[in-house]
């Protein structure tokens, strides 16, 4: 059997080596992970709601009416579609692309009182509105004869 000199200090060398070799990688992007980047497109959204309906406002910059689809599946409402990349540009040389570009798809839980039929979306300058009403609830009060 060796026997071996105990040095306390090695273990915390041990733990600082680890500690900085984890924070060296933290900046660091692969080539791929780069590339993931460019086509990683999540549409900023905003909600809000009035006292008849429930509104989505979803930010779609550059992306065409076509390309944009909406569905209801039983309580869920998806809003999916892609962003384009643009066209080529040969006159043009960049040094760096802030762009997001690819595959999207948000989804939202409906309140259970909404009246999914009636769901209206339009499409302005870039920015998707979508109108969900809500059940008319008869709160009135009446009195029931028993018979």
């Amino acid at each position: 059997m060796l026997v071996k000199r105990y040095e306390p200090f090695n273990d915390i060398r041990k733990s600082f080596d680890l500690v900085n070799a984890i924070m060296n990688t933290i900046g660091e992007q692969t080539a791929t992970q780069q590339q993931e980047n460019v086509v990683d497109f999540r549409p900023k959204v905003n909600t809000r709601e009035t006292e008849d309906a429930y509104h989505i406002e979803v930010e779609l910059p550059g992306v065409k009416k076509k390309d944009v689809d909406i569905s209801v599946d039983g309580n869920i409402l998806t809003i999916s579609g892609e962003r384009n990349v643009r066209d080529e540009v040969k006159d043009e040389d960049y040094h760096k692309v802030e762009s997001r570009y690819g595959l999207f798809s948000r989804s939202f839980t409906l309140p259970e009182k909404v009246d999914i039929s009636n769901i209206e979306a339009e499409f302005v300058n870039g920015v998707l509105e979508i109108a969900i009403p809500k059940l008319k609830v008869d709160t009135s009060s009446k009195k029931i004869e028993i018979k």
